[in-house]
This record gives C-alpha cells, sequence and structure tokens, in this order.
C-alpha cells in the first residue's frame, strides 16, 4: 500500500474515532500576520522570480484506444481574471496549534502545484502561505479551534488585503481553497464579499471545495452566505461552486456532518452546473510523483508530472441523510473504452466518512478550469 494511501487511513481512523484529548501547542502563539510585501510570503504570485504555479506542468492524456499522449501545458497569455487561492491541511501533527515552521515547504508547494497550479490555463494565481491550524487542531474544544482558526484566517485576510491594493480594481476574482483552505475561502466570503455589493460585483466565481458550505433548503441561497447563490448556469457571475466527493453510495456519517435544521449541504456539479445531473467530467488530472510518497498507484511510469484522463469519470449530485448532499463520482465505463483506473475506488480507504476528500480537487479540475474560461468570457 502507498504511503499516500495509508495517510488517508490515518486521517480517517481518526476522524472517525472519539475525540482525543489534544496537547496543546507549547511554544508561544505568534499573533502576527505574515508580512505580505514580502515574496517569501507567498507560494504564487505573478511577479515571483521562482513562483510555485509555474514550472513543467506537462500532463500525459490516457485516451480511451489506450494510447498516452503528452501534453504541454499552455499557460493563459492574457488572463482576464485572477485566481486566489488558500492550500488544504498539510500539517498533520496532533498537537494542536498553528503551523509556524516555513523551513521545508516541500509539501505545501506539492499541494499546490497538484491543486491548482494548472489553473494557470485561465488565470493569474495568488496562492500565500498561512499559519494554517494543525490536523490535532480540529479535535480541540470549540473555543480553542475558533482561535485557532481565526490565528490562520487573519494571515489569509491579510494577504487578500494584499491582492487588493496591488491588483487593477478592473480585474475580476476567483477565489479558490480545498478542505481547511475553503473553509478560509468560507469566511474571506462571509466577511469580506457578502454585504460589500462592489466587491461582489468583482467576484467571478468562488470554489470553496471540500468544505461545509450549506444553502436554504429548496434554495440556491441562504445558509452559509445571505447574498452570494450557488452557481445554476456556466455564465452566471458572482456565485458558488462547492462539492464533497464520495461514492455512489455515500458513507454513514459523513464529514462534514449534516448542514443546520433547514438548511441542505451545497452541491454543485462542475460538469453539468445547472442541473447537478449525471455527467462526463472532461477532464481528471492527477498528480504523478512526489518526494513525501510514493508514486501514484497506476501512474509510476509517467515522465510527466500529470496524468489526465478525459472523459473517464462520472459525476452527479445526490441526496444523502439529514440534508447531506454530495457529488458521486464513478468510472464511466463507456463502450470502447480500454482504460484502468489509476486509482482503486473499491477499496475500504475511500469508505471512511472522508470519502474521496483526498481527491475532490482531481477528479473535476479540468471542468473547474473550463467554467472559469467561459465565465471570464461574460466580461
Amino acid at each position: 500500500m502507498s504511503r499516500w494511501i495509508a495517510l488517508l487511513f490515518a486521517a480517517s481512523a481518526v476522524a472517525c474515532a472519539p475525540p482525543a484529548p489534544v496537547v496543546p501547542a507549547s511554544e508561544p502563539t505568534p499573533l502576527a500576520a505574515l508580512d505580505y510585501g514580502r515574496q517569501e510570503s507567498w507560494l504564487c504570485r505573478p511577479d515571483l522570480p521562482d513562483d510555485a504555479c509555474r514550472g513543467d506542468l506537462d500532463v500525459t492524456e490516457l485516451r480511451p484506444d489506450g494510447s498516452r499522449v503528452v501534453v504541454p501545458f499552455v499557460p493563459a497569455a492574457q488572463p482576464k481574471v485572477d485566481c486566489f487561492y488558500v492550500y488544504p491541511t498539510v500539517d498533520m501533527k496532533m498537537v494542536g496549534g498553528n503551523h509556524t515552521d516555513f523551513s521545508d515547504t516541500g509539501q505545501i508547494i506539492e499541494t499546490t502545484r497538484a491543486q491548482v497550479a494548472r489553473f494557470g490555463e485561465a488565470c493569474r494565481i495568488f496562492a500565500p502561505f498561512y499559519k494554517q491550524m494543525t490536523f490535532g487542531t480540529y479535535f480541540s474544544a470549540d473555543a480553542e479551534h475558533e482561535r485557532r482558526f481565526q490565528i490562520a484566517f487573519q494571515d489569509v485576510a491579510a494577504a487578500f488585503r494584499w491582492y487588493l491594493a496591488h491588483a487593477d480594481a478592473s480585474r475580476r476574482i476567483v477565489l479558490v481553497g480545498h478542505s481547511q483552505g475553503a473553509q478560509m475561502i468560507e469566511r474571506l466570503l462571509r466577511t469580506t464579499f457578502d454585504g460589500d455589493a462592489a466587491l461582489r460585483a468583482r467576484l467571478l466565481v468562488a470554489m470553496p471545495i471540500g468544505g461545509d458550505v450549506a444553502v436554504a433548503d429548496g434554495s440556491p441561497k441562504g445558509g452559509t452566505f445571505q447574498n452570494i447563490p450557488l452557481c445554476t448556469a456556466d455564465d452566471e457571475l458572482g456565485c458558488v461552486i462547492a462539492y464533497n466527493t464520495f461514492r455512489p453510495a455515500g458513507v454513514r456519517r459523513p464529514w462534514p456532518g449534516p448542514p443546520p435544521a433547514g438548511d441542505r449541504s451545497a452541491c454543485v456539479n462542475p460538469g453539468d452546473v445547472a442541473t447537478g445531473g449525471k455527467h462526463t467530467l472532461s477532464m481528471a488530472v492527477f498528480p504523478t510523483h512526489s518526494r513525501y510518497r510514493d508514486a501514484m498507484p497506476g501512474a509510476a511510469w509517467a515522465k510527466t508530472p500529470f496524468i489526465a484522463l478525459p472523459g473517464f469519470y462520472d459525476a452527479w449530485c445526490t441526496d444523502g441523510q439529514d440534508g447531506f448532499r454530495f457529488l458521486a463520482v464513478d468510472e464511466a465505463h463507456r463502450p470502447g473504452d480500454v482504460r484502468e483506473s489509476p486509482i482503486d475506488l473499491t477499496t475500504a480507504a475511500w469508505r471512511t466518512k472522508l470519502g474521496l476528500h483526498l481527491l475532490d480537487m482531481q477528479f473535476a479540475q479540468g471542468d473547474l478550469v473550463r467554467l472559469i474560461e467561459r465565465k471570464a468570457a461574460v466580461q
């Protein structure tokens, strides 16, 4: 079993267990936000000489006839929009606290490249470092969790303020985040965009993926945001794409759990925004190699940093229990398609309360990029 699957097992086992006492951080907590005027506070920024979102981003496409074709990555020459991205939890320490040691940023960089670097086909990317909560903080008491979350969020908010102060006010904004990063984007939307009509007018789309967005039952609005709806059309602007990915059967007691009474979990299918119905995803993209884990199962042969499977997975929004709605993903098995999945979706690793959480951004990556391109063309 590869180490990245083992990590999922470990995280899921902890997430499924009763909350355990968390050892508090022993070091004093730094309260000041990072200085985003300094280049080293950013992973990705268009003016950085060493930008984690650039470099070799080529893919090997696995096509239905079994052929493998290397497709060079071509960044947008003059993108019309900016993507502001917040990465997910990478500090897996069970000690409650905030991540403050940035001496080795390799895992953060790898995660960022896997999830958002190829969005450079559609936008300029701004991705800050931030003092995120450790994994163990999720098992802290509510007050401690909120304190640590706010320390992390003040970094995200400061980075976004720096972006607003330095970007042309005519440029439209895409907000992207996954898992803890999605929760940071959700709070940024609530505190900065929801009550500001002028700033909402600059919002092309928000993509808090794998978070806990909720809407009023039977409505694309309400719940988490009062003035920012879920997207219901490809060309709709100022709206939200949000979902959590599971196998079609779902799981018992899924994370992040049922929404408040009267709400339902957000699910917008990137492959079919209008109806959420079953649709073949245009392009799943997976990283192939890592300094920190074994090569992805089924892709050790690849010479490119990514493999891509066009038209290989189907996705649709479906209802679970207690208002929990999720994006179901399964292999499409089209006639004549001889490909085998590089990931075995039948293993127990994907049937925990986290479901397919680690792959939320990978299955629909091509569709998310195309959505940004289509929405940008509306301007």
